[in-house]
């Protein structure tokens, strides 16, 4: 229940443009979206410091544009918090497979 959650609220904020994540698991899922985008070599067992280290690394030429890429804007204002657990990992994975 908390994956569909997670997902359908990344989806869903991505496609409107609205809000920030909230929170690891959706920020896991995001990641993974852009893993997809941009190949990056990012994982699911990353732990939260490591992979917003490599996230921001990737991200730090683009620009923090609301109206450019929603997602890059997104990740760019999210900090995750040090919690991780086998659904960030899961949600991960998620993002890599979806369509969005």
């Amino acid at each position: 229940m908390i994956e569909l959650l997670a997902i359908q609220s990344v989806d869903r904020k991505v496609a409107d443009r609205i809000s920030v994540i909230t929170g690891n698991y959706e920020y896991y899922y995001a990641c993974g979206i852009l893993d997809r985008r941009l190949s990056l070599g990012l994982s699911g067992d990353m732990k939260p410091t490591e992979l917003f280290d490599k996230v921001q690394e990737a991200l730090h030429d683009k620009p923090l544009d609301p109206e450019g890429d929603y997602l890059i804007y997104l990740l760019k204002r999210y900090e995750p918090e040090d919690k991780y657990d086998e659904q960030m990992g899961e949600l991960f994975e998620a993002g890599v497979s979806c369509e969005l």
